[in-house]
């Protein structure tokens, strides 16, 4: 009996260990809406930068959601906090501290397809193409 609980508990802990050593790559698409990261992407719920926002570090590697549906809400304290990411973001951000090269776009459909927005890397802008129809966002460089 003692054996059986010892080995239960035993795997166990490599079931967790598993889990957390899986847990960074899961964690690269977590909405943390801290825009100054030294490399992040985030949408803002009204235009101009302004609103609720969220945000991704793209540190990780992390490159983009084929379908903002799993992007969570808007986080921070302003109009539109709670509300979806998907299909409710009128302006975004990227942050590149120091490489001011390569761009992120905004989808109208998911699947990083159809008409978009391209917001360029240390740059901002509100979304034209996709305002309020933002369904993916993919980063290029």
């Amino acid at each position: 009996m003692t054996r059986r609980i010892l080995t239960t508990l035993l795997l166990a802990g490599t079931v967790a260990t598993a889990t957390l050593a899986a847990s960074p790559a899961a964690q690269a698409a977590e909405n943390n809406p801290n825009c100054l990261g030294a490399r992040a992407f985030c949408l803002w719920y009204n235009s101009n930068q302004s609103g609720s926002v969220a945000g991704w570090d793209l540190s990780t590697g992390f490159k983009g959601f084929s379908n903002l549906a799993n992007a969570g809400a808007f986080l921070t304290p302003g109009a539109g906090q709670g509300t979806p990411v998907k299909n409710n973001a009128a302006s975004a951000t990227y942050q590149y501290w120091g490489h001011c090269t390569g761009n992120v776009q905004v989808f109208y459909y998911s699947g990083w397809s159809g008409p978009s927005d391209t917001i360029a890397a240390c740059g901002n802008g509100n979304l034209v193409n996709t305002k309020n129809e933002d369904a993916s966002f993919l980063v290029n460089g």
